[in-house]
């Protein structure tokens, strides 16, 4: 669906681009050159294996808890065995929302993300947006994704133009 939008998106721009000025990015190539973007991966790859091993660690807990019930499972009463089957069901259903916690859609780690990221990001599209008002770009496009980029020309990619003005503006 991103691709029909995208190839739609730049078919009809490219019959009023034959006066126009257009050029390509690479986001991936500039965020990587910048050291803030490279220490946040860092802070986010530290937090999700500290996050993954707290999960780990409670899913450990959990299978100790299951091997001692199949244990005791012969000398528990029918009553007592519905009891710890039921903590065995409680815990494992805390367990995997912790793990939505950490991990989920709305989880820390997402919300890390966006604090760390949305800044360094929010500064390279001022970036660009920069260069392209100076150089007279009507359409920039990035190549970072690949989606609906078969092919274009190094002479019109102005990732270098875009970190140099993120370094100039530190």
């Amino acid at each position: 669906m991103k691709r029909v939008v995208l190839f739609l998106l730049v078919s009809l721009v490219t019959g009023s681009m034959s006066a126009q000025n257009y050029a390509v990015i690479n986001s991936e190539t500039i965020l990587g050159a910048l050291p803030e973007y490279t220490s946040a991966q860092e802070q986010i790859s530290d937090l999700q294996e500290q996050y993954q091993q707290k999960i780990q660690d409670e899913y450990d807990q959990l299978e100790t808890m299951f091997q001692q019930y199949q244990k005791d499972k012969a000398r528990l009463s029918a009553q007592q065995k519905n009891a710890r089957e039921q903590e065995i069901l409680d815990r494992e259903e805390e367990v995997k929302a912790m793990q939505e916690q950490y991990f989920g859609q709305e989880g820390t780690l997402a919300k890390t993300s966006e604090v760390l990221f949305k800044p360094i990001q929010d500064r390279m599209q001022e970036a660009v947006k920069y260069v392209a008002e100076r150089q007279g770009f009507a359409l920039i496009i990035d190549i970072a994704t690949g989606m609906g980029v078969v092919h274009y020309s190094p002479d019109i990619d102005i990732s270098n133009l875009v970190l140099e003005r993120l370094q100039a503006v530190r």
